[in-house]
């Protein structure tokens, strides 16, 4: 005769964890302080594409492509006073403010992220931070610009290292001249997770 089991402990207090499909996505709100309805979604699906394409199990011509990009800008100092600077940067990069006429059923936005609301202009914010977006063409234009900065950049270097090595005298031989080398790390899934202030 098998004898029950007697449940000697009380249950949880909200209650026992039942696993389901959305207990273990990854692109849920709650691990991305930066999510956007519909667009997250969008940004989580190409990374898993790119992961498949890695193992091989897809082409990198069907890798899907972003229409636009989201961004938080900066709105507020730390004090919480008016602050638009970090606007203003964006503003030149080609993002614009996004609105509440651009929220609803059919539009930009089906509905506000998560713990976001209106603001007196009537734009969405959440915290110190108001959500911008930019064309795919203009983020393009953006990245390509800063590539061509890094590289800028790094050419610079090496002609200082080489022009620091000639002041002391010293002339590169064949295949030591000073360079830098440009390698690709590991791929590595981080999560903003907010520091605690540490008081002064």
């Amino acid at each position: 005769m098998k004898v029950p089991l007697i449940i000697t402990s009380p249950p949880p207090e909200f209650g026992e964890l039942k696993e389901s499909p959305e207990f273990h996505d990854q692109a849920a709100m709650n691990g991305d302080l930066t999510y956007v309805p519909g667009f997250s979604e969008l940004r989580f699906a190409r990374d898993k594409a790119i992961i498949e394409v890695r193992h091989g199990r897809q082409r990198a011509s069907e890798v899907p492509t972003l229409p636009y990009n989201f961004r938080w800008a900066r709105c507020q100092n730390k004090k919480g006073d008016p602050d638009t600077r970090k606007v203003i940067r964006a503003g030149n990069r080609g993002y614009k403010v996004v609105t509440q006429n651009e929220v609803g059923e059919g539009k930009l936005l089906k509905e506000l992220p998560p713990g976001a609301q209106y603001n007196a202009k009537g734009e969405i914010q959440q915290g110190d931070t108001v959500l911008m977006i930019a064309s795919a063409e203009r983020v393009a234009q953006n990245e390509f610009a800063k590539r061509r900065r890094t590289e800028s950049a790094t050419k610079g270097a090496e002609a200082g290292f080489a022009a620091a090595l000639e002041s002391m005298g010293g002339l590169p031989v064949k295949g030591a001249t000073p360079y830098i080398k440009k390698e690709v790390g590991q791929t590595v899934r981080a999560e903003l997770t907010p520091r605690p202030r540490t008081e002064k």
